[in-house]
């Protein structure tokens, strides 16, 4: 299920624009990190042998350092959905559980996996808890153990979410957190993706997070992250969502423990060639506080540790841009981060994303053009081939940006790691959620559109350090 659909006469007068600007445009590459090729050696070391401001190398995790644990299979009831998951220390009797988002879209519990459109239904928000199987190893997805249900599909937002859009946005991650200051009980943390901002807010910010108990009620929100400005737009946020050790957080983040982001890359109508402003042309980290109060309101106070300049044309302009031409190697308009987690054993230690990337052109299908995408033919951008990435941040030079000693968009992940163990080698589909188990050193990532697209099941794959 593809997300990049759009409006056709949007794009007819920005695919004009762009071919105005194409010949001034053509050869104007962004400085700080731009390029094509492999990110480092493969052992974490980037090819030129320079080490990046506050890089530890020794730290760094690699894919080698994880042993797989095997998969197990999510209930039916996700299907479609697992775009956000968290662990629940204290869940399925204190043993440990994840909580998980039901379907992708805000949905009427009348009406459900269906788009909001109608201004007539309640739509809700929803997650499950479900039980954590041994894992196992098996050639058949569907030959691997269920996970059981503790509760079913309980809405946790009380229709906040669907007041920022009704039609375009995915209920997108969750993230568990343990009660703060003068709060009665632990909370839950979702975020939505508002996938088509250009045709449900223009050029305006939106709110991305809310948070509510963790049997769903007493839902707070919607939360700005950060000031209402084009640098912390929306559009930058909301996609992922997940939390930092407190050593961390209060060594670069000023305490703030909880990270959302995303990458989303178009611009701001009246854009610049290079810009902060609006989207990011490539992943996002943005740090906050979690709120200390049960009933809460105003922006969140939040800090920009990774973001990438959007560079339009030039970067991944319709048809036009040069996907060698931006601050993150290859970018495309088709790349969709959906999980994250930092991942720490102690000794060694990372962030983490999960997600879907595209390794072709930037193809945008406007007629006469014709993009030739096996997956979709669909308006909007092409970007094949696909494949399914983890990629890895070195903590500690993140935390130079964070610390405001070099601008986010020079740190680049020092690994990209295409996990073996992923079924599907030729996806059409986005990944799901990621979560890390601290105690147990248990990584949690979900694959997502097995079983094709009338079914679109969903697996959780283990790993542990």
């Amino acid at each position: 299920m593809r997300q990049s659909m759009t409006t056709q006469g949007m794009w007819v007068v920005m695919v004009i624009a762009v071919l105005a600007w194409a010949g001034a445009m053509d050869g104007c590459t962004p400085s700080g990190g731009g390029g094509g090729g492999p990110i480092t050696d493969g052992n974490g070391t980037p090819e030129n042998g320079e080490v990046p401001e506050g890089a530890v190398p020794a730290e760094r995790l690699q894919p080698d350092d994880l042993t797989y644990e095997g998969a197990f299979r999510l209930p039916e009831a996700f299907n479609w959905g697992a775009l956000g998951l968290s662990f629940y220390p204290g869940g399925n009797g204190g043993a440990g559980s994840l909580l998980v988002t039901g379907f992708e879209l805000v949905s009427d519990p009348d009406h459900p996996g269906e788009q909001c459109y109608d201004a007539d239904w309640d739509c809700y928000a929803f997650f499950g808890e479900v039980a954590i199987p041994t894992p196992a190893t098996e050639a058949n997805w569907e030959d691997l153990p269920e996970a059981g249900l503790v509760t079913g599909l309980t809405p946790f937002d009380d229709g906040l979410a669907s007041t920022v859009n009704r039609e375009f946005i995915f209920v997108s991650d969750l993230e568990y957190v343990p009660r703060q200051g003068s709060q009665t009980s632990d909370k839950l943390y979702g975020s939505i993706n508002l996938w088509y901002a250009e045709g449900a807010a223009g050029t305006d910010t939106f709110p991305t997070i809310w948070f509510a108990n963790l049997d769903g009620t007493n839902a707070q929100g919607m939360f700005h992250v950060g000031p209402d400005d084009s640098l912390h737009h929306g559009r930058k946020m909301g996609s992922y969502l997940f939390s930092v050790p407190e050593w961390y957080a209060d060594t670069y983040l000023g305490g703030r423990t909880l990270i959302t982001g995303r990458a989303r890359g178009t611009p701001l109508e009246g854009f610049e060639p290079v810009s902060t402003e609006g989207g990011s042309q490539g992943p996002t980290l943005f740090a906050f506080h979690p709120l200390g109060t049960d009933a809460a309101a105003g922006n969140l106070d939040a800090l920009g540790v990774l973001y990438y300049r959007v560079a339009f044309p030039g970067c991944a302009g319709p048809n036009v841009g040069d996907p060698d031409d931006c601050d993150y190697p290859g970018y495309t308009m088709c790349d969709d981060w959906t999980g994250g987690a930092f991942v720490d054993d102690g000794d060694r230690r990372a962030i983490m994303l999960l997600g879907y990337k595209g390794l072709g052109e930037n193809c945008y299908d406007e007629p006469p053009v014709e993009c030739n995408d096996p997956c979709s033919d669909s308006h909007g951008y092409h970007c094949q081939p696909y494949e399914r990435q983890v990629i890895l941040y070195d903590v500690h030079e993140l935390g130079q940006s964070a610390l405001g000693r070099q601008d986010p968009w020079i740190v680049l992940p020092y690994e990209i790691w295409r996990p073996a163990e992923f079924y599907l080698d030729d996806p059409c589909t986005n990944m799901g959620g990621m979560t890390f188990d601290g105690e147990s050193g248990r990584i949690f990532m979900v694959e997502r559109g097995l079983g094709g697209v009338d079914t679109n099941a969903t697996v959780v794959h283990v790993w542990s350090l």
